[in-house]
């Protein structure tokens, strides 16, 4: 239980600075009891005009729990359409608590979350919580596939390379041949500034712009690029996790767009596949 136990404790102590957030979070926590349920707080969702932060998730159930402090009564609307743009954007459920009512009333809403996702458990096809079966490719390889509903996020890129035929000890590169499936890469970009790079990603996701500001380097490799036929990457992008650990997390499968490739615009990559199958080890 080492694992989940510094797992539980990060998730936790990340709204300690949030009193309030702080008390509803923790206070939910361990009235459950049960480690069987996983958990994420300050959990990013995508959005039609960006991303948001929400206070507490429960990905088995595709459930948002956000704390309304006192400053939340002047902001009402705004509130409302966040949430509209969650819902719309994932089909994901979201049960506010209201913070600025009293502790009787405050403990009564969270007692009723308490119940809520204690019922979803046995109504749901509930599969519980391996933290170990996270980090594992055979686990992906049994399922068939990587959806990014799952939320996929390795550690190490090797460990997304041997859920597609790899059998990898570690890995350094950027990306490798997929041995399963013609014409296609595996790719681990950032999608961040990072030395001559400007690689970046559209707020929902569906498109990646491969630049380089060398543009004599930028030239050759979008050239190289056009001309290999390579135009299928499966990507798993370099991210910072919710605890700030280094992860390689699965954003789908992408296609060239040779039409808008160019040295101006950079390499378009477009999200043309959200699931993608795995591969059993081929040596």
């Amino acid at each position: 239980m080492k694992d989940k136990l510094d797992y539980i404790t990060r998730q936790l102590s990340r709204a300690k600075k949030k009193r309030f957030e702080h008390y509803v979070i923790n206070r939910i926590w361990n009235l459950l009891d049960d480690l069987s349920i996983k958990f994420t707080t300050q959990q990013y969702v995508v959005r039609p005009d960006g991303r948001a932060l929400t206070d507490m998730f429960f990905p088995q159930f595709d459930l948002h729990i956000e704390v309304d402090e006192p400053y939340h009564l002047n902001q009402i609307e705004q509130d409302k359409l966040r949430q509209a743009d969650i819902i719309n954007s994932t089909g994901h459920t979201i049960e506010r608590v209201d913070t600025s009512r009293g502790i009787e009333f405050l403990n009564e809403r969270i007692n009723e979350i308490i119940d809520l996702i204690k019922k979803k458990k046995k109504e749901a096809d509930f599969k519980p919580w391996n933290i170990v079966e996270e980090q594992t490719p055979q686990t992906y390889i049994d399922l068939g596939y990587i959806d990014i509903k799952d939320d996929v996020a390795f550690n190490y890129s090797y460990l997304a390379c041997n859920c597609f035929g790899h059998d990898y000890k570690g890995f350094q590169k950027g990306g490798t041949i997929h041995p399963n499936q013609e014409k296609t890469v595996l790719w681990f970009p950032k999608l961040y500034p990072n030395k001559e790079w400007r690689n970046t990603i559209s707020d929902d996701d569906t498109i990646i712009t491969e630049i380089c500001i060398d543009t004599n380097k930028l030239q050759k490799h979008i050239t190289e690029s056009l001309n290999n036929g390579y135009y299928n990457r499966i990507i798993f992008a370099r991210v910072k996790s919710s605890l700030g650990d280094i992860m390689y997390r699965f954003k789908g499968e992408y296609f060239l767009d040779i039409n808008e490739s160019n040295n101006t615009n950079g390499l378009i990559w477009k999200r043309i596949k959200t699931r993608v199958k795995t591969y059993k080890t081929t040596s």
